[in-house]
């Protein structure tokens, strides 16, 4: 709820959604073949045009940027440790039950492009859920004619992720509140309560709304009014200095 609110408050608000579209996903595809310090750079720039920009808070952004972290650090720890089968090429190895595993240069540089190439595309993705409402880029998929269908079931899953975060929030306090987890078996059997009953809600929500949206002429298509916006042709000219810079830093660095 709280990046949806930053969606709509954020100084970037008014900025066509298509440029803004534009600039995450070609920086988003770029990263692919970016090395590592390009990555970096990428990083520090959205992190910049965020912050200081958009105006969003930048512990809001730093505390959703290490969401990904515990799963960056399980896949690359994978990278790094491997089977190897001569000790010579391993910086470090060691035997665990016959098997020999072993830390090399090549997964170490492996791990780290996909940390920052991850972190980067990361970034992009939430450039662009901060500083554009959903509404908008739904009627930009439209207007590219992606199948209906997929962008009604997109906008019905992201407004009830919302109403079921804040549904599980209500029964897991209601649920402290009565010590439901004061010890480990209590907690167990809260759990599932709360899973039994968030299920049940989310059938009865989704229910209501059919019957809502039918009583509102629900025809098989979701309407919603969209903002006026108008192009700025020095962002687009922005963008596309920004991502020849990018690429020219990459290419520089590869030689």
């Amino acid at each position: 709820m709280l990046i949806d609110s930053y969606a709509y408050t954020n100084r970037m608000y008014n900025v066509h959604p298509v440029e803004k579209l534009l600039f995450a996903f070609l920086t988003m595809i770029l990263c692919f073949e970016f090395d590592a310090y390009t990555n970096i750079a990428v990083i520090i720039l959205v992190f910049v045009i965020t912050v200081f920009k958009a105006k969003i808070p930048a512990k809001v952004y730093i505390k959703l940027m290490l969401i990904p972290f515990s799963f960056l650090i399980i896949s690359i720890i994978t990278l790094i440790i491997n089977v190897i089968g001569n000790k010579s090429a391993a910086l470090i190895s060691f035997n665990i039950l016959g098997v020999t595993l072993g830390i090399t240069a090549q997964g170490i540089n492996t791990a780290v492009i996909l940390f920052f190439r991850t972190l980067a595309i990361v970034s992009c993705l939430y450039f662009l859920v901060l500083t554009t409402p959903v509404v908008d880029i739904i009627n930009i998929l439209k207007k590219l004619k992606i199948p209906s269908l997929f962008l009604e079931l997109l906008q019905l899953i992201y407004r009830f992720i919302f109403v079921l975060t804040q549904a599980a929030n209500e029964i897991y306090i209601s649920q402290d509140s009565r010590l439901g987890y004061a010890t480990l078996k209590n907690g167990y059997r809260s759990l599932g309560l709360l899973i039994s009953s968030l299920f049940i809600k989310s059938y009865k929500n989704s229910e209501d709304l059919y019957v809502a949206l039918e009583a509102r002429g629900y025809n098989g298509e979701i309407k919603v009014l969209s903002k006026d916006y108008k192009f700025c042709y020095k962002n687009i000219i922005f963008i596309v200095l920004i991502e020849l810079i990018l690429i020219s830093a990459s290419m520089l660095l590869r030689r």
